[in-house]
């Protein structure tokens, strides 16, 4: 009974979750909303796999690949991020268009 308990506890956490993310996507947080969409996102994905997936059961190859997996999205991440921070005006203007001639 207690499996089916912790199903429905962390069930009701993923909604709880899924309704603050929602609430929050109505409210202007500046930069923070994107922090706060990921926290609540990797809370969901914590939840999923501990409890859902049961991840804690898997073998350590597993596990291993899954690490690395976290590891690579990280750092894809990261470049985005790195990427998205430095990143300065554009070389060229952008070309000038011309309204086509009536015919």
């Amino acid at each position: 009974m207690t499996g089916v308990r912790t199903k429905l506890v962390s069930g009701t956490a993923l909604i709880a979750l899924a309704i603050a993310s929602f609430a929050f996507s109505y409210l202007h947080l500046g930069r923070g909303s994107i922090g706060i969409a990921f926290l609540i996102a990797g809370l969901k994905t914590l939840l999923v796999g501990v409890f859902f997936m049961e991840i804690g059961r898997e073998r350590a190859s597993f596990k291993l690949a899954l690490l690395a997996g976290v590891l690579l999205v990280a750092a894809l991440l990261g470049f985005v991020a790195s990427d998205v921070r430095l990143r300065g005006a554009p070389p060229l203007p952008p070309p000038v268009t011309q309204a086509a001639p009536a015919v």
